[in-house]
């Protein structure tokens, strides 16, 4: 018995692996939530005692099978042996029977997951559609073909009503799959409360407008009369106002609920589906509930991608206002302070165009990586390109692979180049033996840079603070959060940075 549960249960590791009792635990809520719409859906049979045009059941496997995974499947077996041996047939169709309905949902339940995003199916339009061809042509029909087959080889169906009994099986099937699914699904996935008051309001709102058009529309309460079969159109209004909203979860709530008042109305024989038989009453009725839960879920899971598609354009806009002021700010200070440093015109042209350059070096990583981050070692490595024939030799760098996120980039960026003119100018890079070691480690929370300059003419401190040193001290402290300290050795300048693991500074 434990090896055929663990042939159903998940591979999982770690914090994602199941209990056993956990996992019976479930197993235990769905067979019993299962047995008890089973039955109730086999009390309205009609053409035969096991084949009923109501049957939530399919959803409810299916849903389950989204969410849970397949190991949900021996409790769907389990209960739907129980509710047909406890109802018509015998043991052995019953089994039969059962077998099919665990197929519908694994089977279904895989191909949605291999063909239709799994349980986010319903985000999108073509994931709606996906869904329904799924349950339509692939699922539905296995639990009808095994079922009327069973009953056939067992005498408890006839030949002459083969037809009619796995139409009227089928139908039930995909009702209850393209109904009751995504309430489920949508439901468990968004969680049981709204965002906020407003949308409160609003799904309150929407599900009573729904009700109050289900009792006047199909409900016994108001009785047949000559315009009751008309006021069947005002469903329309609570199911495009739910998808208009772009809330998908609100759309299939209200199919459900005007489902339910359809059904209650039918099995009263009033409504615009009363027929003369019972069995032909509900399979309009099927035709009604899917005509109207499917396409307004398209219509819903398509005005929501638009808003978060427009949502996300707004956003983007706004980054990119605040990225071109940002680069327009750094640029003007770049400017000023080369300009106060520099001692001619052409000084400051030289100066200033490398400083823009090494900008745009940091803007063409961040680009080529979606503005998501860049690699330290991409950056240093953009930086260090103008000296490629010292790599190796004369400039060592090593250190773990880290990434920045783009402000975090961009300033490194910029101290690397400061870092890295200078000592071609004035340090280890202005001669023939000078070296440079470029090391980053991380731990202790933190990631630590040193620039190591050796063999290089003699250094002396400073003076005064030049442009470089600002722009490095400003960088680390200011814009990262760090800190910074310079050494100023006999023979080579040590600048040693400490990065705080933040938002702006993590490892890969």
């Amino acid at each position: 018995m434990r090896q055929a549960l663990d042939a159903f249960a998940p591979r999982a590791t770690g914090s994602d692996r199941v209990a056993p009792w956990r996992y019976l635990v479930e197993l235990g809520g769905i067979a019993v939530a299962y047995f008890v719409v089973a039955k109730l859906g086999l009390a309205l049979a009609s053409i035969n005692p096991s084949a009923t045009p109501i049957w939530p059941p399919t959803g409810l496997a299916l849903a389950s099978v989204l969410l849970w995974g397949y190991r949900v499947c021996p409790a769907v077996f389990l209960a739907a042996l129980l509710a047909n041996a406890t109802t018509a047939g015998s043991i052995y169709t019953a089994s039969f029977i059962a077998l099919g309905n665990m197929l519908e949902c694994l089977v279904g339940g895989y191909l949605v997951n291999r063909w239709s995003d799994g349980r986010a199916t319903f985000d999108t339009p073509a994931g709606v559609t996906r869904f329904a061809l799924i349950s339509l042509m692939a699922a539905t029909p296995i639990s009808a073909t095994i079922g009327v087959g069973s009953l056939l080889v067992a005498g408890y169906a006839d030949d002459a009503h083969a037809a009619s009994i796995w139409a009227t099986w089928w139908l039930g099937d995909l009702a209850g799959a393209v109904v009751i699914a995504p309430v489920i699904v949508l439901w468990a996935r968004n969680g049981a409360r709204p965002s906020g008051p407003r949308e409160l309001r609003a799904t309150a709102a929407i599900a009573a407008t729904a009700s109050l058009v289900g009792v006047i529309a199909f409900s016994p309460l108001v009785g047949q009369s000559p315009i009751k079969d008309s006021l069947g159109f005002l469903s329309v209004v609570p199911l495009l106002w739910a998808a208009l909203r772009g809330r998908r979860r609100d759309t299939a709530t209200v199919a459900l609920i005007l489902a339910g008042f359809a059904v209650w109305g039918t099995l009263s024989q009033v409504g615009p589906f009363a027929r003369t038989t019972l069995n032909d009453s509900f399979l309009l009725l099927l035709m009604f509930m899917m005509s109207t839960s499917v396409p307004s879920l398209i219509l819903s899971a398509d005005v929501g991608m638009r808003r978060q598609a427009e949502e996300r354009q707004r956003l983007l806009a706004a980054e990119l206002d605040h990225r071109v002021k940002n680069t327009l700010a750094t640029v003007q200070a770049l400017a000023s302070l080369t300009l106060r440093s520099s001692e001619s015109p052409e000084a400051f042209r030289k100066t200033f165009e490398a400083r823009l350059q090494a900008m745009a070096s940091g803007h063409n990583l961040l680009a080529r990586g979606g503005w998501e981050g860049a690699s330290l070692r991409d950056i240093v490595d953009e930086m260090l390109a103008p000296y490629a024939d010292a790599r190796g030799e004369r400039i060592l760098i090593a250190g773990p692979d880290v990434r920045l996120v783009p402000a975090a980039a961009t300033t490194l960026t910029m101290v690397l180049h400061e870092l890295a003119t200078n000592a071609a100018k004035h340090g280890a890079l202005s001669t023939a033996a000078g070296r440079v070691t470029l090391e980053w480690r991380s731990g202790g929370g933190a990631v630590e840079l040193r620039w190591a300059e050796s063999a290089g003419p003699p250094v002396q401190p400073p003076t005064r603070r030049g442009f470089g040193s600002t722009l490095i001290e400003h960088s680390i402290v200011s814009t990262l959060g760090g800190e910074v300290r310079f050494d100023f050795a006999s023979d080579g300048l040590v600048c040693t940075m400490r990065l705080p693991l933040s938002d702006k500074v993590a490892l890969a």
